[in-house]
């Protein structure tokens, strides 16, 4: 067992995180519009309040149009393919967690924050850097390193996106070009360097480009990606392997799998401290480094980091009798400013309504019948019991038509039921909310 030791010494720099097997990953945000969806301006304004509650360039934002004249063309119609996107808008994280349609509670931007939480936080086996880029020329190089002795990339797709921006006062971030590249690369320390070039057109303004790489596995999932967008001189990312919602088993101490804090910009000192937000009576929030020293929670300490370097933590958590402490792991420094990474610790049974029960669990198996005249059950296949999901249903055009709350759900197969005897015929889409899952029906008159 390690013991909290008082340390008020400036700890000096040490590649705690040379050898990290993890990487921060930077999330990618794809927004599925078209020029002609008058909801998509909902979508454009929960985005930009999403933006401004994150860190400079913390996450790559693009935008995809379709059916828009010269803002389209088939590469770019070939992502909406790939996700089988029907309805817009449809904003997609990730590649996994998808929020389709638009509404008041959209434009408020608090379902993107939700789901840009998921991934603000993840950590990556392999480290990703735009070599080169030439506008001119559309030309662009990646090199790729693999951190993680036990990951491989294999089935995997290296995808470019080139984009554009300030085309219109309303328009920026438009996907202009896409390519796309099978990688496969296992093994920590194996990097390789890939290079494709977009299709360029001469009407487009070569002094307005960007680009992102991004690694894309089956199933989706997106696990790494690059810009060559300008980086603030100081920042912070975390790279943490584990769930944020930690359950655990019996009373006394809990020491976290380790997570990593990096260093991203210049040479900087910072201060580390728990803020705890609330916990039961008599538990201790604390952590330790990976040399075995402990610090109080409540206490700043001094840390300094070289340019680019990690160092990796857990935490240490002393807890007796049922209960859940929220916290945070906070970084600051006068140049970088507030870095907070969310944790709670829950011992004893956890609520329906824990944020541990993610919709990513369960599965929107089919609807039936297909198509139908009034009535079309969702059949959702559930782990184990007490989940809650919401099926969303939109019509053609992406506005959000009903949600559908499936509440305390058993495990295996729940049916959900929608009656639409009171809309026209036609083409309708469905989604579980939170994810990419589901599909369109039609209903006949």
């Amino acid at each position: 067992m390690r013991y909290i030791a008082i340390l008020f010494l400036l700890l000096g720099v040490v590649a705690l995180g040379a050898d990290a097997p993890y990487y921060p990953t930077t999330p990618v945000v794809e927004n599925f519009g078209a020029s002609w969806c008058g909801a998509c301006e909902y979508a454009q304004a929960g985005l930009a309040i999403m933006e401004n509650n994150l860190a400079p360039n913390e996450a790559i934002i693009s935008r995809l149009l379709t059916e828009s004249g010269s803002y389209s063309n088939d590469e770019v119609d070939g992502r909406f393919d790939h996700y089988e996107v029907m309805g817009l808008p449809a904003v997609i994280f990730n590649g996994k967690v998808r929020v389709d349609g638009a509404d008041d509670v959209v434009a408020t931007g608090e379902p993107f924050l939700e789901a840009i939480s998921n991934f603000r936080y993840l950590a990556s086996p392999m480290k990703m850097e735009i070599e080169d880029f030439d506008p001119s020329t559309g030309e662009i190089s990646v090199e790729i390193t693999m951190l993680h002795d036990s990951y491989d990339t294999e089935g995997g797709t290296l995808y470019f996106y080139l984009l554009e921006d300030e085309l219109l006062p309303d328009l920026t971030r438009l996907v202009r070009s896409v390519k796309s590249l099978p990688i496969s690369l296992s093994g920590a320390g194996s990097s390789v360097t890939l290079s494709s070039a977009f299709t360029l057109d001469s009407a487009w303004d070569t002094s307005q480009f960007w680009a992102f790489a991004f690694v894309q596995m089956p199933g989706n999932a997106i696990i790494q990606a690059a810009s060559t967008l300008e980086q603030p001189e100081y920042f912070i990312r975390a790279a943490v392997p584990f769930t944020h919602e930690i359950q655990g088993t019996q009373d006394g101490i809990y020491e976290s799998p380790l997570f990593w804090v990096y260093n991203m910009g210049a040479a900087d000192d910072v201060t580390i401290h728990i803020e705890t937000i609330s916990a039961p009576e008599g538990w201790s929030l604390n952590y330790c480094d990976v040399t075995g020293n402990c610090f109080p929670g409540a206490v700043q300490i001094p840390f300094s980091f070289a340019a680019g370097e990690a160092k990796s933590f857990d935490l240490n958590i002393w807890a007796e009798g049922n209960g859940t402490a929220i916290l945070n792991f906070v970084i600051e420094s006068p140049n970088s400013g507030i870095y907070k990474i969310p944790f709670s610790y829950t011992l004893g049974p956890i609520s329906n309504d824990d944020p541990v029960q993610s919709p990513g669990l369960l599965k929107l198996a089919r609807s039936f019948p297909n198509p139908f005249v009034d009535r079309v059950s969702f059949e959702l296949e559930s782990p184990k019991s007490g989940l809650d999901a919401t099926i969303q249903i939109f019509n053609i055009k992406g506005q959000k038509l009903s949600e559908l709350p499936a509440k305390n759900l058993l495990q295996g197969a729940n049916s959900v039921f929608w009656d639409a005897s009171d809309l026209p015929a036609g083409i309708y889409l469905y989604r579980l909310k939170g994810t990419t899952q589901g599909g369109r029906i039609l209903k006949l008159r």
